[in-house]
């Protein structure tokens, strides 16, 4: 998933449309690299990416695993590793 954020410069008359990459998977720098934080296969780390989800019962395990690896998560990064759905999404 992607999050767009919109700048607007009133002096120069231009809007600025970027695109930055929100899924937890990518933000810890891929499977590989958020396996080894942690402690999980890669193997295991990518499936949780292709189901889009991260069981329950590891959720804690990670959020205290990456923030100890010194990034800034919350549980919402975690229940929803590929980004919050949006409620158009939801409601589908």
């Amino acid at each position: 998933m992607h999050e767009k954020i919109v700048a607007v410069c009133a002096t120069n008359s231009y809007i600025a449309v970027m695109e930055r990459e929100t899924d937890l998977f990518t933000r810890l720098g891929g499977a590989r690299a958020m396996a080894a934080i942690v402690g999980e296969a890669p193997s295991t780390v990518q499936s949780w990416k292709a189901a889009e989800r991260i069981p329950a019962h590891k959720q804690p395990i990670v959020i205290d695993k990456v923030r100890a690896a010194g990034h800034n998560i919350t549980a919402d990064d975690v229940v929803y590793p590929m980004g919050r759905p949006s409620s158009e999404q939801a409601a589908a």
